[in-house]
């Protein structure tokens, strides 16, 4: 009977979602393990070397991150995670720098979501629960599709026999897209991971895209990046007779 109530427990532990929440202020910590406990299983660190090393070591459903850290700030752990972690989990930053410029510093590091301090202890589990819902990005040197390899590490994009560089924002729309090629990614999608939730105009979006079209056509490669009007953009390979 013992072995089966801890059989059980351990299963009904495995359900639960672990998530390592990373900060310095032991009355955030409390008051956040006082909240949420009863529903995940939580990993604490106070600075950012040990947060690194936790977030490293263990599959984690969500990386709650602090920007302001003893040792390692949170922009350097993210940058770091996300080099160095062979599966990823969403991250969501703390902060209580606000501006729409620090929000982009904190997009650009690797950050899926932020929440800005004071915060409802609610709404952090609003957030926890649909960042779980992503899919984890799988790490790798270089992306492949057809006869297109993207480098992440330097944001470059090549066919074989020439490349190009492309910036940030060109970067992270066509990570998304050989991630998912030749799946369609939502506009929305792609508009949140480069501005978050203060995303500009439409147009903004379509200006990347039209770029990130112009470098792959002086590649000349036979993948092209799609309008789906009711999906969003894809990137497919076409056929030589098309």
């Amino acid at each position: 009977m013992a072995c089966a109530s801890l059989r059980n427990q351990i299963l009904e532990m495995d359900k639960l979602m672990r998530v390592l929440v990373v900060e310095d202020n032991l009355d955030i910590q409390a008051n956040i393990a006082e909240f949420l406990e009863p529903e995940y299983i939580l990993d604490f660190a106070y600075n950012g070397d040990h947060g690194l090393e936790l977030a490293l070591a263990n599959d984690y459903d969500v990386i709650v991150l602090d920007l302001m850290l003893p040792r390692r700030d949170g922009i350097d752990l993210c940058k770091a995670y996300k080099n160095e972690a062979n599966l990823q989990a969403p991250i969501l930053m703390l902060t209580a720098r606000d501006t729409l410029e620090d929000k982009e510093v904190g997009f650009a590091a690797g950050a899926d979501d932020y929440l800005t301090k004071p915060f409802a202890l609610r709404e952090l589990k609003i957030r926890i629960d649909a960042l779980a819902k992503r899919p984890k990005i799988k790490n790798a040197s270089s992306l492949r599709y057809g006869e297109l390899m993207f480098d992440p590490t330097d944001n470059i994009v090549s066919n074989g026999s020439s490349s190009r560089p492309l910036n940030n924002k060109e970067a992270i729309i066509f990570r998304l897209l050989i991630e998912a090629a030749p799946n369609a990614i939502s506009s929305e999608t792609i508009a949140y991971k480069i501005w978050g939730e203060d995303p500009p105009n439409s147009g903004a979006l379509r200006t990347h895209v039209y770029n990130l079209r112009k470098i792959l056509s002086s590649l000349e490669t036979c993948c092209k990046i799609e309008t789906d009007r009711s999906r969003g953009y894809r990137l497919k390979e076409s056929s030589s007779d098309e």
